[in-house]
């Protein structure tokens, strides 16, 4: 979800004047009474190597509690469904999914990694690759 977000861009329009990295976006615009635009890519956020070691490696671990990178970066640094009451409704519905399509392989399926490798931890040699085995109908 990190490297292919749902929305390439979100727009929000301040209601406030705000301070964004030294700048002030107004309230009022030039002689529109409309607020500024501020247009976010969370894409672009995602491979960030401020917020990200090695932002364009698959590494899960990066998002665990205990994980340090996980504990200096901030909170909004990963938004794959867009955050505040405009985020993206179906977020729930798609962790949900997610979750549900993994159960439906292992019932399905039994998935035992092709190759390991044994160091400090064991870990997948050359990224997550799974052989798939249908399981047997009782």
């Amino acid at each position: 979800m990190r490297f292919y977000t749902v929305s390439p861009l979100i727009a929000r329009e301040t209601a406030p004047s705000v301070e964004i990295g030294g700048y002030l976006l107004p309230k009022v615009y030039g002689s529109n009474e409309h607020g500024t635009w501020v247009w976010l890519a969370p894409g672009v956020l995602a491979k960030d190597p401020k917020n990200f070691s090695e932002p364009e490696k698959f590494k899960p671990q990066r998002f665990q509690p205990e994980n340090d990178e996980e504990r200096k970066r901030p909170p909004y640094a990963p938004i794959p469904f867009g955050i505040g009451p405009r985020a993206c409704m179906g977020q729930r519905f798609a962790l949900q999914e997610i979750k549900l399509s993994v159960i439906y392989l292992y019932r399905k399926y039994t998935l035992k990694p092709l190759e390991l490798e044994y160091g400090r931890v064991l870990n997948y040699k050359h990224g997550v690759k799974l052989r798939a085995t249908r399981r047997e109908q009782n």
